[in-house]
């Protein structure tokens, strides 16, 4: 519980742009094992997040509650997000040395995965008043957008600081990010549809 508080304080200090947040960190190579852990947390984001998406496919008459393929669905999206969880750290691992981030990429992959504890918050408000009733499909799908805005200048803040990067480097990471990220989610899809 104090390495989880002291992770949100400094992901914290880190959105409001200041560095002295990297110090809350474990910075360790046990730390950075540890901070892959950090999925468990999001878990219940991952299911309010499944139950928003199925709502929406509901809502657009794209299934039927009856025939929705359950089972492919749910199993198609944990394979996504563990493969999601592990992407970016192995390809940066393997451009670490070529892009001159090798003494920065434990501290960057703490910090990354602990971040998203934070930055999974907006996604986690939006999918809930959606399956609330209180906001609408198009609303949800506005703010998602929204969200995801700002979750790409939090990456990019914690790219900046983490590795102490170049505007170009840190914007070159957040872009890589994304991009697998859209992927993955592209092949999920498929998978289950």
């Amino acid at each position: 519980m104090s390495e989880i508080r002291a992770a949100l304080d400094g992901s914290w200090l880190l959105l409001r742009n200041r560095p002295e947040g990297m110090a809350f960190f474990d910075q360790s190579i046990q730390g950075f094992w540890r901070s892959f852990g950090v999925v468990v947390l999001l878990l219940p984001v991952f299911l309010v997040s499944g139950l928003a998406e199925k709502q929406f496919y509901f809502s657009e008459n794209l299934y039927h509650p009856e025939g929705f393929p359950e089972g492919a669905f749910w199993t198609a999206q944990l394979f996504g997000l563990g493969i999601d969880w592990v992407a970016l750290p192995i390809i940066l691992a393997l451009l670490a040395a070529p892009i001159g981030i090798s003494q920065r990429y434990v501290p960057f992959i703490v910090v990354r995965n602990w971040t998203s504890l934070l930055a999974s918050v907006p996604y986690l408000v939006t999918y809930l008043l959606f399956l609330l009733g209180i906001i609408p499909p198009g609303i949800a799908v506005l703010l998602s957008f929204s969200c995801l805005v700002a979750v790409l200048w939090y990456r990019y803040l914690v790219a900046r600081i983490a590795l102490q990067a170049t505007i170009s480097l840190a914007i070159g990471i957040v872009v890589l990010d994304i991009l697998l990220t859209l992927v993955i989610s592209q092949v999920v899809g498929n998978l289950w549809s």
